[in-house]
């Protein structure tokens, strides 16, 4: 939505231009959108995008999960949950909603299902989708990184993750994940991480980082309860910069 918003204040091609990263792509593809439509349709769409832009609270605040709401609401006057629940337009009601929506970020509809074909469809997984789509990933890298010990230290480390990781076990030997899933050495380095504190999601933040964008790593993290948000985040943060090529690829986190 924030590419939608920069393209409806400014349709300027060389402005545009200017703006780098994932938010630049979307910034002129909106921009080309809108240049494509007929005239009246094309004010018409730029009047509801920055209609938007005014709002109290972010686009698509329901796929936000509630702990992060409450954790913004914490410290302000009651009329702050009422701000936000009726989104109400009176400058005092304005001012209170977007200091308690201060850590959202717009939400496209969570109208995915897991697995993911691509970052478009994982930011819209809905929030229990994405939480399970994580421990899966997470397990696929923990029972590749366990394959040279065997089947015994399989077994050993399940009853401290569960039976998600015996079925990672059985699918990781093959297509398209054999093969797939990043240099074993890296994956073991991933998998050094408490397994009874979100170690599922830990190691899978570590191993999707790379393929996700800073804006992304927002949208995906609100979806989550609060504290395991934030362990996400944490990862995402410190392993973005590891090369491509030291983690799974994208057939393999997307495979049924």
């Amino acid at each position: 939505m924030l590419g939608e918003l920069i393209a409806a204040a400014c349709s300027d091609p060389a402005v545009l231009e200017r703006i780098g990263g994932p938010l630049g792509e979307a910034a002129r593809a909106a921009a080309a959108d809108l240049l494509a439509q007929p005239d009246r349709k094309r004010r018409a769409t730029r009047a509801a995008w920055a209609a938007i832009g005014r709002m109290a609270v972010p686009a698509g605040i329901r796929g936000a999960h509630a702990s992060w709401i409450e954790a913004g609401l914490a410290g302000l006057p009651p009329a702050a949950r009422t701000a936000v629940a009726t989104a109400a337009a009176d400058p005092a009601s304005v001012w209170l909603a977007r200091w308690a929506c201060s850590d959202l970020v717009p939400l496209p509809a969570d109208d995915a299902r897991r697995p993911p074909q691509s970052t478009a469809e994982l930011v819209r997984l809905p929030g229990e989708d994405l939480a399970a789509w994580l421990d899966d990933v997470g397990a696929d890298q923990l029972a590749f990184a366990l394959a040279a010990a065997g089947e015994q230290a399989v077994a050993q480390t399940a009853r401290v993750v569960g039976d998600v990781l015996v079925t990672a076990a059985a699918r990781v030997r093959v297509a398209p994940r054999r093969g797939a899933l990043g240099p074993v050495r890296a994956a073991i380095a991933r998998c050094k991480v408490d397994l009874a504190e979100h170690g599922l999601a830990t190691i899978a933040a570590r191993a999707i980082a790379p393929h996700v964008d800073g804006f992304s790593a927002r949208q995906l993290v609100i979806r989550l309860p609060r504290p395991l948000g934030l362990v996400v985040l944490r990862e995402l943060g410190a392993h973005g910069r590891v090369a491509l090529d030291q983690v799974p690829t994208w057939a393999a986190l997307g495979a049924g």
